[in-house]
Formats: C-alpha cells, sequence, structure tokens
C-alpha cells in the first residue's frame, strides 16, 4: 500500500514499524457540542483504513481519544450552568450515537484526558528537567520551541517565519511568544488538579503525547486527523514527544521519531464555502440524517479521495443518494437473479468468458485503488462498474437462465460482500434499505405514503378485473404526486419521480 506522508510530503510505501503490527492513532473530539460533517469525514476517513489494514491481514491496534477537558468545554459548562464533566459527558454519548448511524467501528482505545492527568504532569516533568520546557511564577508551564531543532518539520515552517511579528501577550510569562502551553493555571470557577505547580489542567496538546505514550509502543505508526490539526497541534505533538522521548531515552533502536507515517484528511465545504457558524452554514451530523440516510452520507463522503477537499451541497448529497440507490436496486436484482433454482450448465464461450476474466479485473482495480493512497473515489467507481456488468448480465437473454451467468453475478456479488467489509457500505439487505430510502425521501417532500399505498392498491385491483383505463388513470394520479411505479416479479416497487 502506498500512504500520502504529511511529514515526508509525498506517497511512500506503508511498512508498519513492527512487522505485522500496526499502532495508529487518531485525534478525537473536543467534547463540548453535537459533531459536525467535518468530524463525520474524519471518522469515516479512519475508519476506512482500519479496516482497510485489517483486511491486508495487518494486527491493528486503533486509539481515538476524547478531550473532555478544555476552555470550550468550561465556557459551555459555565454558561448552562452544569459541572464541566456533565458537557464532556453528554457530547461523548452523542458522538457515540452518530458514529454508530454511520456505522464508524468502536476505536479500540478512547482514552480520555481526564483520566490521564499523571501521565501529562509526568511527562512535564521529564521536559522541565531536561531544559524543554519552564515553569512560570503564576503557575503555567511552557515548552522552549528554540531547544527542539527540527520544530516546523510536520508544517513546514520555520521558527523565524513564526516568530515574525508574533508578540507574548500582557500578563503573559513567556520566555518566547512561540512558546506553548503544557500546562495551565487555574482560573477561578474552573475544573483543577494538583501538580508540583499549584492547582491547574492540562494544555491541549501534551493530551495525545503522553495518552499514546502510555498505551502504544513507540514510534506510532499512523498518527492522524483533520488538516487543521497540521498546525499547531501536530506540530507540538512532535516536539513535546520526541524532546520527551529523548530525555528519558524511551527511543526506539536509536530513532527518536514519534510517529512514522502523519495522515491528514481534507476539509469540508459547504456550498463551495468554508463551514462556520457565523456563516450560517454548520452542518452537524443530525442535521444531515433528519433528511438523509446514515449510509447515504457515508456514501458521500468516500466519493472523494480522502486527501481532497470535498464539497457538501443538496446536490451532491442527493447524487450519491441516487447512485446509492441504482447500487442497491442492482444487489437486489442479483439476489433474485441467484435465488432461480434451475440453470442450464454450458461452458463459457470467448464472449461469456471475457465476462468472467472481467470480474476478476475489477477485483484488482478495485483493490489497486485502495492501495493507491486509500483511493476511495476510484473504488467507488469500480463499483458502479461492477453494477453496469451485473445488469448487462442480468438484461443478457442468453446468460440469464445459464450457468455462466450465474458464474458471473456470484462472483460480483462476492465482490460486494468483501467490499462492504472494507468501506462500510452496501451491508444492508436491499429491500431494506430501498424502503427506508423511500420513507426519508417521502418525508423530506411530505409526501403520504399511506396514500400512495392506497393507490397501488386501487390499481393493482383494477388490474386484476382488467380495468386497465382506471389502472393508467391511477398510475397518472400517482405521477402527480411524484411517484413512479415499477412492476416486478416480486411485486410493485414504487420510487419518488
Amino acid at each position: 500500500m502506498q500512504i500520502y506522508n504529511t511529514l515526508t510530503r509525498k506517497k511512500e510505501e506503508f511498512v508498519p514499524v513492527r512487522p505485522g503490527k500496526v499502532n495508529m492513532y487518531v485525534c478525537g473530539i473536543t467534547a463540548y457540542d453535537y459533531c459536525h460533517i467535518g468530524h463525520a469525514r474524519s471518522a469515516v476517513v479512519f475508519d476506512v483504513l482500519v479496516r482497510y489494514l485489517r483486511s491486508l491481514g495487518l494486527d491493528v491496534t486503533f486509539a481515538r481519544n476524547f478531550t473532555d477537558v478544555d476552555d470550550k468545554i468550561i465556557n459551555r459548562a459555565n454558561q448552562e450552568g452544569v459541572p464541566a464533566q456533565e458537557i464532556s459527558e453528554k457530547y461523548i454519548k452523542a458522538f457515540h450515537e452518530d458514529m454508530d448511524r454511520l456505522a464508524v467501528l468502536r476505536a479500540d482505545l478512547e482514552p480520555r484526558a481526564t483520566e490521564h492527568i499523571g501521565e501529562m504532569i509526568k511527562m512535564n516533568q521529564a521536559l522541565i528537567e531536561s531544559g524543554h520546557a519552564y515553569s512560570t511564577p503564576s503557575g503555567d508551564v511552557y515548552f522552549r520551541v528554540n531547544s527542539f531543532n527540527d520544530y516546523g518539520k510536520l508544517s513546514g515552517r520555520t521558527v523565524e517565519d513564526m516568530q515574525a511579528g508574533a508578540r507574548v501577550a500582557p500578563g503573559e510569562e513567556k520566555e518566547n511568544p512561540m512558546d506553548f502551553a503544557l500546562w495551565k493555571a487555574a482560573k477561578p470557577g474552573e475544573p483543577f488538579w494538583e501538580s508540583p505547580w499549584g492547582h491547574g489542567r492540562p494544555g491541549w496538546h501534551i493530551e495525545c503525547s503522553a495518552m499514546s505514550e502510555k498505551y502504544m509502543e513507540l514510534p506510532l505508526d499512523i498518527h492522524g486527523g483533520g488538516q487543521d490539526l497540521i498546525f499547531p497541534h501536530h506540530e507540538n505533538e512532535i516536539a513535546q514527544s520526541e524532546a520527551a522521548m529523548s530525555a528519558g531515552h524511551h527511543c526506539h533502536d536509536g530513532n527518536c521519531d514519534f510517529c512514522k507515517y502523519w495522515v491528514h484528511n481534507g476539509f469540508v465545504q459547504i456550498n463551495s464555502e468554508k463551514m462556520s457558524k457565523s456563516l450560517g452554514n454548520f452542518k452537524t451530523i443530525r442535521d444531515i440524517l433528519e433528511a438523509y440516510l446514515p449510509e447515504v452520507l457515508r456514501f458521500f463522503l468516500l466519493t472523494r479521495q480522502y486527501r481532497s477537499p470535498i464539497d457538501f451541497s443538496t446536490e451532491a448529497i442527493e447524487d450519491a443518494e441516487k447512485n446509492l440507490q441504482r447500487i442497491y436496486q442492482s444487489m437486489a436484482g442479483m439476489d433474485a437473479f441467484l435465488s432461480r433454482s434451475k440453470w442450464s450448465e454450458v461452458k463459457p464461450d470467448q464472449a461469456a468468458q471475457a465476462l468472467l476474466d472481467e470480474v476478476q479485473k475489477l477485483a484488482k482495480a478495485w483493490d489497486d485503488a485502495m492501495a493507491d493512497d486509500m483511493n476511495t473515489a476510484a473504488a467507488l467507481g469500480h463499483v458502479n462498474s461492477a453494477v453496469h456488468l451485473a445488469n448487462r448480465v442480468i438484461e443478457d437473454k442468453g446468460l440469464a437462465k445459464s450457468s455462466v451467468g450465474r458464474e458471473i453475478i456470484a462472483g460480483i456479488r462476492n465482490l460486494f460482500a468483501s467490499w462492504s467489509k472494507v468501506l462500510g457500505l452496501f451491508g444492508q439487505e436491499p429491500a431494506n434499505f430501498l424502503a427506508d430510502l423511500r420513507k426519508i425521501k417521502a418525508g423530506r417532500i411530505n409526501l403520504d405514503t399511506a396514500k400512495v399505498d392506497e393507490l397501488i392498491q386501487e390499481r393493482q385491483a383494477a388490474r386484476k378485473e382488467k380495468n386497465f383505463e382506471l389502472a393508467d388513470k391511477l398510475r397518472a394520479d400517482l405521477a402527480a404526486l411524484g411517484v413512479e411505479i415499477r412492476d416486478t416479479p416480486e411485486g410493485i416497487v414504487w420510487d419518488l419521480l
């Protein structure tokens, strides 16, 4: 597999630090509000990466943390007049609910910052003792950026450029404006913990360094998150972790790298604009799932390669919905095709053999797309090609009842089963998905589904009585409601026009 490494700014072959074993840490949410579509993209991207690496036979340990103490959490708690812990618990629970709906697997490890204060204090002490950090009279602790020569290697920034124009704010006790907080002295009314520097709480960056070191052997194989975390969060993680590793002689085979591969997903835009509350285009997962099925949102998020930006719009998600609907309709057709009991046993002729070969080519093309920096956009293109192939075979009168046709369709259906495990898509019973889709689409236009069912029953009765004029009128009445009906061997199926 080739994977893009932000640290080296190029695609590299993925080779685990320890053969057969992958340690992967992804920055989780700060639990102060409901998750938005940007959180959904990051969660789905790294969920697929974990699933894919496991499909290759690798033993993956996946950690995703929760920041459950932070300025935003404290501010929210003060606004609502409740303890900060109540806020974080509420939104961690909401995160799990949202991710379960999106078929995002639970991480193997879900450490919380407040459960690892001791580890953070210990790391801060080691950094102070080695000269990489310092405490202030007020009880803050800062990392001394100039003590770490490689600062900026992830983001490509230089300390000189970053220092230009930077100033120490009034009241701050930093030696250098670029120094960042490892520990913050508690303010009145804030949650705090005892420390050698007085009452306080950890800085944001130190959390992930301390928790990843506690649970995983370093260096990590993969550290991930959104592109917005490259600087300063991940840059600061590298500095404090590698400084602490060097000071404590915890380097791996003389290598003090904190992580081998840094992986970052691209941003989500809303109608070509940056998503923000100030612009009024802030989309929570729950907002979107009021109008669209969870699998539709997951499918949409995978229609672009993970490093590319993705633009959310009504048109874009409804295109994804139509595409996923076509896939499930084809799956339903394949299942009906394979349910037949009688098949004529024939040997494949040259044309049929070419179709059998095409199934194998699709399997390889899909594998190649995923191995090329997890290109789900290309992989979904091959899924669509499989749908077209299946439909061609089912509609071919010569293949429709032959053992060759059965072999081709069974091969394609098996591909869907294996692709489903990696993408987290196509795993539902087609009839159930399509029924749920009709229901939620009807809800978007306030369609009276009971009235639709009534008209369909009346039409069936009219056809049974051979009153085709009335049947045609009822079909037209349904069309006026925006409903299309199709007569299939399995019965009448309706959908929105």
